[in-house]
């Protein structure tokens, strides 16, 4: 286990941690409304090679079985899916002609 941010193997982008590691839906997209376009492609960019080989990394343990380091890493991905579609879809931070705005409320862990 890594003392890091994130897991030893994706050290590298945890230079994302202290702007995209928020711990709801809401925090997350309020982060891409507040980013630049350069911002969320630098963020896209640099995760997306790497998505596959996160996925399958979270996906081989239990989530009880997490380090704080795998939460971080899971709870930045989660913002990067945000990113994602902001850069791939809409090309912009917004989604064009809306006001869309998630609110959520996060189900207590057993």
């Amino acid at each position: 286990m890594s003392d890091g941010i994130f897991p030893e193997r994706f050290a590298d982008l945890a230079v994302f941690a202290a702007k995209w590691d928020k711990p709801g839906t809401s925090e997350r997209y309020a982060e891409r409304l507040a980013s630049t376009f350069v911002e969320l492609q630098a963020f896209h960019d640099a995760f997306l090679p790497k998505i596959a080989d996160i996925r399958s990394y979270l996906d081989s343990k239990d989530f009880t079985e997490y380090s704080d380091a795998d939460r971080a890493l899971g709870r930045v991905t989660f913002a990067w899916v945000s990113a994602a579609e902001a850069v791939e879809v809409f090309k912009q931070a917004r989604v064009p002609d809306s006001k869309m705005y998630w609110e959520t409320v996060a189900e207590p862990l057993l």
